[in-house]
């Protein structure tokens, strides 16, 4: 993937630097913290080391870190809660891996003109939920809620493989509140094992 997307970049005939790569969310931050850059386009999903450094606490950490850094995320992902993390933590431009061909350079001409970049998938998955929203609300509630973006964020870790205790880790709240988290969303989602969370998780388009 860093391969493929050096290489669209080098010759892109758009003028762009590349200034450095980075392998994992840590190695991100040693690089950021004496490379300067413009913008940085990560996978939102990061082969990881010990300080599990991925998804919206590596954004919050970049946008804590480096406040006006211009964030350009590529993922697999579909999961609309998740999107919303992303934006909510200062993300510019969300562009899937499948469009990265046809949308990539009109994200980053997007972000560098100092505005948002919503790909097509996304803005497609938006009008979905709305109009199923206006249809459900039409029809007095239907059966199950969405989840926050801090549940989905705690069951796309648990599904990871992590448990309760790493997650409370990774995200730096308490065993206590991840488990409420946990079992707030299964019950929003009728959920009645780990297996069923894991099986949404996959299916919903958190991992």
């Amino acid at each position: 993937m860093r391969i493929g997307l050096r290489t669209v970049l080098q010759h892109s005939g758009e003028g762009y630097e590349l200034v450095g790569e980075a392998s994992s969310g840590s190695e991100l931050l040693k690089l950021l913290a004496h490379t300067p850059c413009d913008v940085v386009i990560i996978d939102f999903q990061m082969p990881e080391d010990t300080a599990a450094l991925d998804g919206v606490m590596l954004l919050r950490e970049l946008r804590r870190r480096f406040s006006k850094l211009r964030i350009v995320v590529l993922t697999t992902l579909r999961n609309l809660a998740i999107f919303r993390a992303m934006y909510r933590e200062g993300v510019e431009a969300v562009v899937e891996k499948a469009s990265m061909v046809d949308e990539l350079f009109v994200a980053l001409r997007t972000v560098r003109a100092g505005r948002t970049y919503i790909g097509q998938q996304l803005r497609e998955q938006m009008l979905d939920s709305s109009t199923h929203a206006n249809e459900s609300s039409s029809a007095g509630g239907k059966r199950g809620q969405s989840l926050s973006v801090r549940e989905a964020e705690v069951v796309r870790l648990l599904a990871q493989g992590l448990s309760v205790s790493e997650v409370a880790r990774i995200t730096h709240r308490s065993v206590k509140t991840i488990s409420w988290q946990k079992h707030s969303a299964m019950a929003k989602l009728g959920l009645g094992n780990d297996q069923q969370l894991f099986d949404y998780a996959r299916t919903s388009g958190l991992l």
